[in-house]
């Protein structure tokens, strides 16, 4: 519904143009709540109290959305999309009763199907892997970290490792839903209706910024990891991450600790390098002494 007590002719004239043209517009969600809705049963309209998603438009003007025409997908309450940026249709002008009826599924609908022309075109000219999506964060699956976003009303998907260059991250803390993000397209199934996505590769490779480095030279580094069976890891750049060796008679490092690094093996094509702990330029930690709390007074 839109209120249309405060708009101006023009204002009016313009809402029922869009209507007419079945533009798509943008809202937010500006709070949920239940009242009496018309709704059409046994071929009759009648009033009934339903879930309705409150909208602010342009010009500060509200619109509210009906439960049934909010998503494909059935929600325990809508109140989770509250401050999130939704597409909507306007479906029904009533000037009478002063509303309209507004759609975020239908917008969905519209925008999915020339998503599914416009990546279908794409990888027949060879060109999906160039193009780049805005998508919406639409929430998490725990059970197997994957992230589902929501493209020009499209459900796709990332897994874990898609979303950036870096070792460590985790989907449950450090994603927002609603965020917005950049994506490419890595593979999609029509008749599945699965679109598999990525953020990763919008980024560019760290393992370019060190591509030039030579063998021999030192550079400095974190140590990430210290494990007996797996070894010592270091990370010299933002999601570059190498194996690590050194002198038997430098101290085991501790992880955390700040390394000089002597480049070994440097392979930006398969992402992978090698390099040698020369030193500790911030100084070596001390280990700390498990049983030191007995001597404690």
């Amino acid at each position: 519904m839109l209120d249309t007590q405060t708009l101006s002719r023009e204002e009016l004239d313009e809402f029922a143009r869009i209507h007419r043209n079945q533009e798509i517009q943008e809202g937010i969600v500006q709070s949920v709540g239940f009242m009496n809705f018309p709704v059409v049963e046994n071929g009759k309209t009648v009033m009934k109290e339903t879930e309705v998603a409150i909208f602010r438009l342009q010009g500060g003007v509200k619109a509210y959305c009906p439960e049934s025409e909010f998503s494909e997908r059935n929600f325990k309450s809508l109140n989770g999309f509250v401050g999130t940026i939704q597409n909507i249709l306007i479906e029904r002008l009533d000037l009478d009763h002063k509303m309209a009826i507004v759609s975020v599924k239908k917008a969905d609908q519209m925008k999915r199907e020339s998503f599914w022309n416009t990546i279908e075109y794409l990888e027949k000219k060879n060109a999906l892997q160039d193009e780049v999506f805005e998508g919406t964060i639409s929430g998490v699956n725990p059970s197997n970290d994957r992230i589902h976003i929501r493209v020009e009303g499209a459900d796709c998907f990332m897994l874990k490792s898609d979303w950036d260059w870096g070792r460590q991250f985790n989907v449950r803390t450090d994603i927002d839903r609603g965020q917005k993000i950049q994506v490419k397209v890595l593979k999609f199934d029509k008749e599945q209706g699965l679109i598999k996505v990525s953020r990763r590769h919008t980024l560019k490779d760290p393992f370019e910024k060190i591509a030039n480095l030579k063998e021999m030279e030192v550079t400095v580094g974190r140590v990430t990891e210290v494990s007996q069976i797996h070894g010592i890891f270091v990370q010299i750049e933002e999601g570059v991450v190498l194996k690590a060796t050194k002198p038997r008679s430098l101290e085991e490092p501790l992880p955390g600790e700040i390394v000089s690094c002597r480049i070994r093996e440097i392979d930006a094509k398969n992402r992978r390098g090698k390099v040698i702990i020369v030193g500790y330029p911030r100084g070596k930690q001390k280990r700390k002494d498990l049983g030191s709390f007995l001597f404690d007074k």
